[in-house]
């Protein structure tokens, strides 16, 4: 878990000495308790290890904050603003943190935030192989422009991330990472290429224009430009495979920016075991396949 070493020393100590498969974030609000969601579960951090007893948890102080966050950006936090801004910043290993504080605006325009009083570590976990079954079952013959679906923190990310991984392995396809929040972290290969820190708009303008993918990977379709960009990416010939929050395909239907044909296969993970699972594989009218 030495992604996690811009922790304070004590904080850091504490979950290092603690199984960590299942940590999924982290939580630091100004004055109340330290906690981490451990399996689904809330479990508060206190003197070298997790525990359930909150009365003996480390209090989020500010200067707990402005350690994480100092340490995190490597003490240049404005190099990061312009990520700060949107309501995160994403460390160098590829951990995202979200932030909520107080917005400062000028002309109508968001310019930072400060005062920032609370923090979301999202822990990342590498799990090879986790992809197997979509792979197998979707990519071996044929590429199909595929949906991942599911609540928050229900493995997406980490999905994504090995679908790449098996496509630089197992194909000669060039494969175009879109890392709109740097969370791909250091997801690399001969057929890999990556753009971080852009709109999906722009992103994926400018890898048709440059770099010719045949496949473009990205996470989490949020808006109407999102799902504008998918459709766009499609419609040229590239293969698209992301992601995007949803409990079930009704929930995912009544979305503003939903579409239909812009993708042939939905994959629907089961929010109700752990990270990763798959629970059903959906054509695209919405028919079962697996």
């Amino acid at each position: 878990m030495d992604c996690l070493s811009f922790l304070p020393d004590k904080i850091f100590a504490a979950i290092k000495g603690t199984n960590t498969e299942g940590l999924s974030e982290l939580r630091f609000r100004l004055g109340f308790p330290v906690f981490g969601i451990f399996n689904g579960k809330k479990c508060y951090i206190t003197e070298n290890r997790v525990s359930v007893d909150r009365n003996k948890a480390f209090t989020c102080s500010q200067e707990i904050i402005s350690e994480i966050i100092e340490n995190a950006t490597e003490r240049s936090l404005y190099a990061f603003n312009d990520r700060l801004k949107q309501g995160f910043i994403t460390t160098k290993s590829g951990v995202r943190i979200g932030v909520a504080g107080d917005c400062v605006f000028e002309n109508g325009k968001i310019i930072t935030i400060k005062k920032i009083s609370s923090l979301n570590i999202r822990v990342p976990h590498e799990i090879k192989n986790c992809s197997s079954k979509i792979f197998n079952n979707l990519f071996l013959k044929y590429i199909f422009n595929t949906l991942i679906v599911s609540p928050p923190a229900k493995g997406k990310t980490t999905i994504l991330k090995d679908l790449a991984r098996k496509f630089n392995e197992y194909t000669d396809y060039s494969i175009m990472i879109i890392d709109e929040r740097g969370e791909f972290g250091k997801i690399t290969g001969e057929n890999i290429d990556a753009i971080k820190y852009s709109d999906k708009n722009y992103a994926l303008n400018y890898a048709i224009r440059s770099m010719s993918p045949h496949i473009v990977i990205t996470d989490e379709l949020q808006t109407k430009d999102d799902w504008k960009s998918a459709e766009d990416a499609a419609s040229c010939g590239i293969k698209i495979i992301a992601s995007c929050h949803g409990k079930n395909k009704d929930d995912l239907q009544k979305k503003d920016f939903f579409k239909d044909n812009v993708f042939e296969r939905y994959v629907f993970l089961d929010a109700d075991k752990p990270a990763g699972n798959v629970r059903e594989i959906l054509d695209k009218d919405f028919n079962p396949i697996l």
